[in-house]
């Protein structure tokens, strides 16, 4: 498949809408579907997009040294458009680097219309722009003449923009249903942002941190509670369960408010530079921080921990950032 253009400034209109019409035409015929990766290492050329309901409007210049994720929802009545504005608008929290830009091209009242049918909970914490008749759409080569509702439409795609202003990846649907889940743009961050520090956590194979517990139960119940497998949550490269969604709404909300220190290894032995297990049961929430401690044949480390716990987070902490540069 050919890859995805990237609209840079050219000597003459003409140049433009040459290389435009040539490209849409090529991702029509491929089905208009798919991931791809861009080759091109020049900046997206600058942009403006006015918000709905009188907010700020959205410049691309203005957002330089961070990444940003242009979701082109579809015209007309879009229920498929909802949950994804929905998913993303829910799970914001999990890629505080990323801005998610919400993108329509109906008029301004249609998209309140439909801003109508947002979650109560979400419907303040998300901003739509409009891209008057997909002018932008077709700037960035997104194919058109998807048959939708009675019109012709443009195909739904996110375009992800590095903090150098360059386009680095889009998935172009191959219909309505077609969307990049919030999950798989968090897997595909992990490759752009990863986190360099994940070899020194303690993880098991399967990367589900603290043995299944729910992180937000020891800070919200005071208790070690299991996880469910059904609900879960990946930040930075690890995943976490969670008791109930109300545990994982907290979660998404806030994530770095409820992780283990030092990777989940024991905080006694961190204090002296030594990774060791821990018994997820064993815990102190203190000074809104999550200590796990070692508990078996050879004792209670957080005894140990009790006795100073000032003098053993200096000495923990200093460790740590040695260990992983955290």
């Amino acid at each position: 498949m050919p890859e995805p253009f990237h609209q840079q400034k050219t000597s003459t209109m003409n140049q433009y809408m040459i290389k435009n019409t040539i490209l849409t035409s090529l991702l029509a015929i491929a089905s208009a579907g798919s991931v791809a990766a861009s080759s091109n290492s020049g900046p997206v050329t600058d942009f403006e997009l006015p918000a709905v309901d009188g907010a700020k409007p959205f410049k691309l210049s203005e957002h330089r040294g961070h990444y940003v994720a242009l979701h082109f929802l579809l015209k007309t009545e879009c229920p498929f458009c909802l949950g994804h504005v929905q998913e993303y608008g829910r799970k914001a929290g999990l890629l505080p680097t990323v801005l998610q830009v919400f993108i329509k091209p109906d008029d301004e009242a249609a998209i309140r219309e439909w801003m109508s049918k947002i979650s109560p909970g979400l419907k303040d914490k998300l901003t739509l722009h409009r891209d008057a008749e997909a002018g932008l759409a077709g700037r960035f080569g997104i194919p058109g003449g998807y048959k939708f509702h009675g019109e012709e439409v443009h195909y739904p795609a996110l375009i992800l923009i590095d903090p150098a202003g360059r386009e680095v990846f889009r998935h172009v649907g191959k219909s309505n249903s077609d969307r990049y889940r919030f999950d798989q743009l968090a897997a595909k961050m992990d490759e752009f942002q990863p986190n360099r520090s994940l070899s020194e956590y303690n993880l098991p194979k399967d990367g589900v941190a603290l043995g299944g517990y729910d992180p937000v139960a020891y800070f919200a119940d005071g208790q070690a509670r299991r996880g469910e497998p059904g609900i879960k949550a990946r930040y930075r490269g690890v995943t976490y369960q969670f008791a109930s969604q109300k545990s994982l709404d907290q979660f998404l909300a806030k994530p770095e408010a409820y992780l283990p220190t030092y990777g989940g290894w024991c905080a006694t032995a961190m204090a002296k530079g030594e990774k060791v297990e821990v018994d997820p049961t064993n815990f102190k929430v203190s000074s809104g921080r999550l200590f796990l401690f070692y508990k078996g044949l050879w004792g209670n480390a957080r005894k140990d921990w009790d006795k100073d716990e000032p003098g053993q987070i200096r000495k923990a902490d200093a460790e740590w950032r040695k260990i992983a540069g955290e």
